[in-house]
Parts: C-alpha cells; structure tokens; sequence
C-alpha cells in the first residue's frame, strides 16, 4: 500500500466512514482520477460501495470529450457513473468561477448516494486561504475547507480525504500507477483569480519564504478552532434565545454584543445552508430590531432570505419555502399524508383515550389544507370556537408562518391544527377509539 492509499486509508478511519456509499466528483483531472484509482484498491479493506459524478459544465470545446474520457474511465474499474449536465450564468454576480463552482455543487449534491467525496488537496487549502482574505472573510472563511461537513440543505457529508496531500505526492502517484488523465488549458490561464494566485504570487512567496504553506497550514488550524468555538457560542445563544417557534427574543439579542449578536445570525444562515451576507447587512438587521417599534413589521431581505420582526421576536425565513395557499389533500386511512414544500408529513395513528374521536369522524373522509385562518377551532371542551387567525395572534404565530400550517376538517370544522393541536370539541374520551394525528416538519 503507498503512502497516498494509507492517508486517505486512514482519514476514511478517522471520519469513521468505513462501509460507507460514496460518490467521487469525477473531473477527469489528475487529482480526481487519483482519487478515483485509490478508492478502488481500498474499496474491500474499507468495505465501500464506490460511484462516480461528472459535472460537464459545457464552457470549452472538449467538455464532451472529458465526459467520454471520465465514462471509459469508469468502465474500467466497473464503478458507475452519473453525468450531470449544466449551464453556467455568464453574468452571475459570483463571476463565472464563482458561479461554476455553485452550479457544481448543486449538481453533486443532487446524486443519490449521502457522501460526495471532493479531491482538494493542501495546495487548494492555501489557495482557498488567499482567496478566502482578499474578500475580506472572518474567521469561517478563513479556516478554510472542512476535511467533513454536513450540507444542512439535502443532509449530505462532504468529505475530502485528500486535503492533508501535497499535489507533488498526487502527481508522483499517478506516474508511478501509469495514470491518465485530461488537462484544462484554462488552469493555466491567470485571468482566473486561483491560477493567478497559483502561478504569478504563489511562487514568489516560496521563494522569499520557503516554509510558508507549513505557517499558512498552522494559521488555518488556529482559526478552524477559533471558528468552532465561535460556532460553540452561536449555538448556546440560539438555544437560549429562540422560541418554539423559531423567533429569537429581540430584546435578549439586543443585549448581546455586536459581535456576539453577528456571530448567532451567521450561524442561524450557515443551518439554513446559504452564506451569510456580509457585516453592512448584519448591522442594518441589528439596527431595525432594536430602534424600530414593537408594533411596526421589520423585514430586511436579502435574496431569497428575510429577517423578519414579529412583536418582540426576530426570525429567520427563507421566502422559497413558504408554499402558496391552495394545497389540499384527502385522508382516507393511510398512515403519512406527506406536505407539500419542506413542510414534513402528517402521521395518523389509531389510538385509545386521545386524539380525535373515531365516533365523531363517523367514517367521513378527512380534509388537508394550508392556513385557513378564516376557520373556527376550539382550544379546549370547555372552550368556545373561535377564528384560527385570532387563536394564532393571542399565541404570537406570526404571520407568515400561519400558512403554513396544516389543518384537518371534517367538512367545514378545523377537527385538528399542527401547532395547536386536536380540538376540544372532538378529543377522544377515556378508553375511545381515536385517531392521533402528528405533524412532523422536516426542519
């Protein structure tokens, strides 16, 4: 076994991925089909179901002939592989490199196995810090990539087993097996910010300083544990500050630092898996919370992302996630109704002594809709009915969140609501047959 089998052995060891189905971001690049070739002399000593991803771009000539080149690859380690097909915005506001790697990404992450398995490298570490400082990042940006991490969005590891390889040790691999593998001839083009890193200053600094990607690699390990203890931070104050239903105490937030305050929102973008914007707009999310009346509706959005004040508390909404009123399904005894959206599903179960009465169903079919906030409900037996919309404002729900929610009639009668519960007006009595109905959100 060569050194490179044995590091990458062993970060699979570490990770504790062993027996796991991975998927490699085939390139067709030295250091993809490096990593390619290594996963196939390990895949019975680490017990791995091994395939393969190629993402063909369509920005040069040869983007279908590196395509073939990855597929005939494949078929020689009998390992599968899935092309993705993408089109890349030439006037994204990330630039074209920016906006590829982001495409990229959404592509891979689209595969079905749970573990996609990238081929960065320690030379790509000290690029992605360069990068990384010239757009001005904090101490997250700065640690640069994880050997590991979970995509919050589609709840898929991230793994890079190569990131502690020199590219000098990649190449002397692929020699020394007979590798092949295809060139970009952009890598070598330095209108590109990394390629002008990799080949105009890079090199300079090596000279002038012979041992700095060890001083860089130690500053990058300082500030991954300076950012985890941030993120450390950032989770205890979440827990402390949010509600049942999301919303951080305003009052509780304006009592943090500046600092303190920025670092909870980063985290609460980071779990939502985009990029938190930048500090100007941090400060104006700050700024509104605290000056602007309790009565008054605070929204600063950016994108697709709002931060949104109800009353005395703030939330964070993804305006792609709320579903447009109008949905609606039947009940007829299965046991999940699934919601539409990243709502989750319902859970019906027959019970004893709670949920709602099967005697009062009387065999009807159930209803499912979204919000119905002009709908009556009852909180409790001895408890009159009373217009959803206005048991949600005595509860603090806010606005926004009120459609969402899914509500079960019989006929015209809000028999059950997620955030509420069953009505007092149908609970199943002690030792009666009911129907318990759960709602489970995704998130």
């Amino acid at each position: 076994m060569t050194d490179l089998e044995k590091k990458v052995k062993k970060q699979f060891e570490l990770q504790k991925l062993k027996g796991q189905s991975v998927v490699v971001a085939l390139s067709g690049g030295v250091d993809s089909v490096v990593l390619l070739d290594v996963l196939s002399r390990l895949v019975t000593s680490l017990g791995l179901k091994v395939e393969a991803a190629h993402v063909n771009h369509h920005m040069h000539s040869k983007s279908a002939e590196w395509a073939d080149f990855c597929s005939k690859i494949c078929t020689s380690y009998a390992i599968p592989l899935k092309i993705f097909d993408i089109r890349v915005p030439r006037q994204s506001p990330l630039g074209v490199e920016g906006a590829a790697r982001q495409a990229r990404y959404e592509a891979l992450l689209n595969h079905d196995l749970p573990c996609i398995l990238l081929a960065h490298h320690r030379d790509d570490q000290i690029e992605t810090f360069f990068l990384q400082a010239l757009r001005g990042s904090g101490a997250d940006g700065l640690s640069g990539m994880l050997a590991i991490r979970n995509d919050y969005s589609t709840n898929k590891k991230i793994f890079r087993p190569m990131l502690e390889v020199q590219r000098e040790e990649i190449i002397k691999y692929a020699r020394q097996r007979g590798l092949q593998w295809v060139e970009d001839p952009s890598n070598d083009e330095s209108i590109f910010s990394r390629n002008y890193l990799r080949h105009e200053i890079l090199p300079q600094l090596r000279s002038r300083f012979p041992a700095y990607a060890e001083s860089i690699l130690n500053v990058i390990k300082n500030l991954e544990d300076a950012s985890d203890l941030l993120r450390e931070l950032a989770t205890q104050d979440i827990d402390l500050l949010s509600s049942p239903c999301g919303g951080v105490d305003v009052d509780d937030l304006n009592n943090l630092s500046e600092a303190r305050a920025i670092n909870m929102l980063r985290e609460l973008f980071r779990r939502r898996g985009v990029a938190a914007p930048g500090r100007t707009w941090m400060m104006e999310v700050l700024r509104q919370c605290k000056h602007a009346q309790v009565s008054a509706t605070v929204s600063v959005d950016k994108k697709n992302i709002s931060v949104k004040r109800y009353r005395k508390r703030a939330y964070l909404v993804d305006r792609s996630d709320l579903v447009t009123i109008g949905w609606s399904s039947v009940w007829s005894g299965e046991p999940l109704i699934d919601l539409p959206g990243n709502l989750g599903h319902l859970q019906f179960e027959e019970v004893i002594g709670r949920g709602i009465s099967k005697k009062y169903i009387a065999g009807e079919l159930l209803s499912i809709q979204l919000g119905s906030g002009n709908k009556r409900f009852s909180l409790a037996a001895n408890r009159p009915r009373r217009e959803l919309r206005k048991i949600w404002q005595t509860e603090g729900i806010p606005p926004w969140l009120r459609s969402n929610v899914p509500v079960v009639f019989l006929g015209s009668e809000a028999l059950f609501v997620g955030n509420l519960g069953v009505s007092g007006h149908c609970d199943a009595q002690k030792n009666e047959p009911g129907i318990s109905i759960t709602w489970c959100p995704t998130c």
